[in-house]
């Protein structure tokens, strides 16, 4: 069984993954709480789940792109248990875990949108497929007016930025276009533990002497060239 941690929003949440199903997940979203809930969140979730930490195999952590204090206390605290348990750890990008939480359009092209600095996005294009979304092409950084020649179409939107993109009037007229309710796609830890579960079967463990989060500086500016 994997533990998976999500930080990199508002949101908080730990879950537990056996394989590719989820068996528990506890999820709070609101600001500014991460290092206030999340330790106490991962031992509620052992508790009610009735699962021991000896009896965690591995843990996985929501790596990035995303808030900068979000995912430094979710690698911390992932490394933490990780340093203590001797247990492998994994690095779960954020774009595809908010892929992979667009759940039921499997087969479609799926655009994770996750919030940057103001007038910018985090962004990349997945292929849905189960148990993991592809990625196609690359993970990048766009100013919001990019976002519309950047995309392409048709596509599936979810994630916390799609409400930037619906404020700025990038998706007027787009009918090809489905955009995903930010509630209906939720990223979430069991997401991470699922992901993560199938990286280290691909043995794609991290290195935790040199792991780090996905910040804005990892990211390439600007648009895709087709």
């Amino acid at each position: 069984m994997i533990l998976g941690i999500e930080t990199a929003t508002s949101l908080c949440s730990a879950g537990i993954a056996d394989g590719d199903k989820i068996i528990a997940e506890l999820r709070f979203n609101i600001k500014n709480i991460h290092a206030e809930v999340l330790t106490e969140s991962i031992a509620q979730l052992l508790k009610l789940s009735g699962i021991e930490l000896k009896n965690i195999a591995a843990f996985a952590v929501s790596i990035g792109p995303g808030s900068f204090t979000g995912l430094r206390i979710g690698l911390a605290t992932a490394k933490g248990l990780a340093f203590a348990s001797d247990k492998p750890l994994v690095a779960v990008s954020t774009l595809q875990a908010q892929a992979a939480a667009s759940g039921k359009w499997q087969g479609a092209s799926v655009v994770s949108v996750i919030k940057a600095r103001q007038d910018e996005v985090y962004t990349a294009r997945f292929h849905n497929e189960w148990p993991a979304p592809i990625l196609q092409g690359r993970e990048v950084l766009l100013a919001v007016d990019e976002f519309a020649k950047w995309l392409r179409t048709p596509a599936v939107l979810c994630g916390s930025g799609v409400t930037i993109l619906q404020a700025r009037g990038v998706l007027e007229n787009r009918s090809e276009v489905l955009v995903m309710p930010e509630s209906a796609a939720m990223l979430s830890g069991g997401l991470v533990a699922r992901l993560g579960a199938i990286k280290l079967a691909a043995g794609e463990a991290a290195d935790l002497s040199n792991l780090e989060p996905r910040y804005l500086q990892d990211f390439e500016i600007g648009p895709r060239k087709a």
